[in-house]
């Protein structure tokens, strides 16, 4: 690693980034239009009369309804139409000649078969056309009804959204709340197994926050703990995948939702999804309000010599504000059955306000009261962030084998004016009087994110994909410092903590992963990705500069290459039947600091504390073991055992020290630990214990040993932490269902002391109206006991401070969903003198 002083280039104004992001739109925009107005012409640049008709029937003879019929004339589509309840489909203006006929439905193979047209018989009738069911299909199928809330996968887990009542009107931290194996801290910040994974929607990086992401836009949510080498280095702490909702079926369908609760909570929101046609179109918009209050303290005792000199006693109670608003825009356009052009574009709007109240008494040594005071913080923060994308992916007429590319631009915007006041009395010293302070914080961010994938099944049960990454950030902060007291008559700027940054973060990649099917039971999959590492960062108010770059000659390159294996056994199973399996991995990552660790505001203070971004953190490096046993217990449920293991060097953790120049303040920031090394046996059991009643146990248990060195004092911490989850969903009679969801986590182990112990229980109810309305209720932190705290003990002092994450709420809200699938929603009705589909089959196309 190199590390240099130096002046950096400066990039580009945010101004210029959302010019070239509206220029991007206006063209693809344009390109794409071009493209439509060419393809409605057809082949030959004129449109033709044929017309091909039947009914899809399955073994049984029984209608097959709402399956897709395509047309094709080589490899580009030229009709389609979706099959009626009753079987029939009639698929007109076809163009003349050999043509082929392909009808896929879920649950069914996919029937092909060619027919010609031609100015003699350009009508054609398919007859009955038998449609077989589809083994693998329908058991994918039956397990998923089987497993309506959660689906439990060796390699992940995936979290349906819609079936959870108990997040109506909520956010994506209220989805991620009851995931089992997730852990959200006071926040909003995600854990698994100990460690932050990375947040992705749709499969790309994003920087909005979850409490931005409405969780009626939202369709599932993916975790992965051990991701291949498809996805980046960095997902040591695995990945959490939000997928958003999008149409895969011809017609449209949509909801609307509105809610309201105490502590002024409110939303609404509403989303259309429309497909017809070689079109998709998805259109979400949302509005949401809450004022939670909150309280927290925070007990301190000074030390010397391991006895007490004095001590810091802090109790705050608050109101945090919070608003968002949110417009969201997909479309996809398939050129022909080859091709598919995607576009979205995101645009999020809010506010994060907060007024807190702190109380504190300074004690001496035999607890005597030496000084006393008040504190009231004031922040009313906003932010505005765009997502844009562009994708383009192509199949071909070999099965696996397709290729794909996308641009992802994310920017944001963010302003948060903070004020304090302090009023102190006694003998202690420490802000005498009355005290003043105002931070006036502003920062901008974008992203740039280039992504290629191939995948090649070159041979049967053999499989090679590689690709390509490429991802630039810029984050730019200010943060401008003035105070004042009684004895000064004007504001002051605060030199020390006043300060202004610019991050800029490059990462280049490439991978390649081979899968192949060693026996009827066996099967391997390996790969090795390399990324590039670059960060610079410059103090641009003072002129100094700190840079790595990975790698920096052959020393390095255990930094930027990234090898795993994936070895699975899988036991024989009835047909339509979940199959046991058993795979071990080993994986190697990289773990990159967040914003949040790097970010050189001061985050929250208190008349004796400051917390405090490091921009000059390291990556922290890990090799990751696990071993999965997921086990079905045939129409019950299934039962996903996990033992792993995690070894981490440069460790990244929370640390904290009397200030330099004032020993009574304490500052708390993050640093590269020396190591960390943990076991865990992690389990989740899934269980249809009657009919109606679905219920989900998910348990972790990990060994951690946690070390770091700073100021050439060195600090070891072991001990074993355990968190669990349980999640029951049981349906009632005459449309009424109830959810209860509840968590403990116990104490973490970290380098210089411990967290405390949080729990919490919500509870739901849902009350179907019919079946396109409903009602549902909700009582969430029932205990009133969700926040964040922890114990801190050093040879200077011992520190206990929790936080809570608002206090007992409940809400209501009312959803109505609507939809028809319809193939033909935009075409003209069918005129009088056009021919009509026969009821019955019959003529010469024969699929007898």
């Amino acid at each position: 690693m190199s590390q240099a002083v130096s002046e950096l280039p400066m990039a580009s104004p945010g101004t210029f980034a959302a010019l070239m992001q509206i220029r991007v739109i206006l063209l693809l925009l344009c390109a794409l239009t071009s493209v439509q107005l060419l393809a409605q012409r057809g082949p030959g640049g004129s449109r033709s009369n044929g017309q091909v008709y039947g009914r899809l029937v399955d073994e049984n003879r029984k209608p097959v309804p709402f399956a897709s019929v395509s047309i094709l004339l080589g490899d580009s589509l030229v009709g389609g139409a979706l099959v009626k309840e009753n079987g029939d489909f009639d698929v007109p203006s076809l163009p003349l000649g050999t043509l082929h006929l392909r009808i896929a439905a879920l649950g069914y193979t996919t029937l092909e078969q060619d027919f010609t047209l031609t100015r003699e018989t350009p009508s054609r009738d398919m007859g009955n056309l038998h449609i077989a069911a589809d083994a693998v299909v329908l058991q994918a199928a039956e397990v998923t009804k089987e497993r309506a809330t959660q689906v439990l996968q060796v390699d992940r887990r995936v979290y349906n959204v819609e079936k959870d009542i108990s997040i109506a009107g909520g956010d994506a931290t209220d989805v991620m709340k009851n995931i089992p194996g997730l852990s959200v801290d006071v926040e909003g910040n995600v854990e698994m197994r100990g460690k932050s994974p990375i947040i992705y929607v749709d499969g790309r990086p994003t920087t909005l926050t979850l409490d931005q992401i409405p969780a009626s836009d939202i369709e599932r949510v993916e975790v992965i703990t051990n991701p291949s080498v498809i996805f980046d280095a960095s997902s040591t702490g695995g990945i959490v995948n939000v997928v958003m909702k999008k149409t895969v079926r011809p017609g449209y369908s949509g909801q609307l939702q509105v809610g309201l609760g105490t502590d002024e909570r409110y939303n609404a929101s509403g989303s259309l999804l429309m497909r017809q046609g070689r079109s998709s179109f998805n259109l979400s918009l949302g509005f949401g309000h809450g004022s939670p209050l909150g309280s927290g303290y925070s007990n301190r005792t000074d030390l010397a010599d391991g006895m007490p000199t004095g001590y810091f006693l802090q109790d705050n109670t608050r109101t945090n504000g919070r608003l968002r608003q949110n417009v969201r825009m997909s479309w996809d356009y398939k050129l022909n059955v080859r091709n598919t052009i995607s576009l979205m574009q995101g645009v999020y709007f809010g506010g994060r306000s907060s007024i807190e109240d702190q109380t504190f008494q300074s004690l001496d040594a035999a607890r005597n009261l030496i000084g006393s005071g008040t504190q009231h913080n004031t922040t009313d923060g906003h932010y505005a962030s765009y997502t844009t994308r562009a994708g383009f992916m192509r199949t071909t007429t070999k099965p696996g084998k397709e290729w794909s590319t996308d641009l992802t631009l994310n920017i944001s915007d963010r302003a948060s004016p903070f004020t304090t006041e302090q009023f102190s009395q006694g003998s202690d010293m420490i802000f005498p009087g009355r005290s003043y302070q105002t931070r006036d914080a502003k920062g901008n961010d974008q992203e740039w994110t280039w992504q290629a994938d191939v995948s090649d099944a070159y041979a049967d049960n053999r499989k090679l994909e590689w690709g390509f990454k490429a991802n630039y950030e810029q984050s730019r902060s200010s943060m401008d410092v003035s105070f004042t007291n009684d004895s000064m008559p004007n504001f002051l700027r605060d030199t020390l903590l006043s300060n202004a940054y610019l991050i800029q973060t490059y990462v280049n990649a490439a991978y390649v992963n081979w899968s192949a099917k060693l026996t009827s039971h066996w099967s391997l999959q390996t790969g090795l990705r390399f990324e590039q590492n670059i960060m610079d960062a410059e103090r641009t108010d003072r002129g100094t500069s700190f840079s790595y770059n990975y790698p920096d000659g052959l020393g390095d390159l255990g930094r930027v290459l990234f090898p795993a294996l994936y070895l699975s056994h899988k036991w024989d199973a009835p047909d339509g039947k979940l199959q046991r399996e058993l795979q071990f991995n080993v994986s190697r990552k990289v773990s990159r600091p967040n914003h949040y660790q790097m970010m050189p505001f001061i985050m929250s203070t208190d008349a004796r504390s400051y917390r405090i971004g490091n921009p000059l953190l390291l990556p922290e490096m890990s090799t990751i073991l696990e071993v999965n046993h997921l086990l079905p217990f045939g129409d019950k449920g299934n039962w996903l055992s996990s033992l792993y293991g995690r070894f981490t060097t440069d460790v990244i953790t929370s640390y904290t020290t009397p200030l330099e120049t004032d020993p009574n303040i304490l500052l708390s920031t993050y640093v590269n630990g020396d190591m960390n090394q943990g076991f865990g046996w992690e389990n989740t059991v899934k269980l249809t214990l009657w009919e109606g009643l679905e219920a989900t146990v998910n348990g972790n248990i990990q060994w951690v040993q946690i070390g770091l060195t700073q100021n050439g004092s060195p600090y070891t911490n072991t001990g074993t932490n355990f968190d669990g989850k349980v999640n029951l969903s049981q349906k009632l009679p005459k449309g009424f269902s109830v959810q209860v969801n509840a968590d403990y986590t116990g104490p973490r182990v970290i380098p210089q002391g411990h967290t405390l112990e949080r729990y919490s229980l919500d509870i739901s109810a849902r009350k179907e109206l019919s079946k396109s309305i409903f009602l549902t209720a909700s009582a969430n932190n029932i205990f009133d006991s969700r926040g964040w705290g922890s114990y801190t003990e050093t040879p200077y002092f011992t520190q206990e401070s929790y936080r809570s994450w608002g206090n007992r709420s409940f809400r209501i809200s009312a959803t109505w969903r609507f939809g028809k699938p319809d193939a033909q929603l935009f075409r003209k009705k069918s005129g009088p003198m056009e021919r009509s589909v026969p009821s019955t089959s019959g003529g010469d196309g024969g699929g007898e």
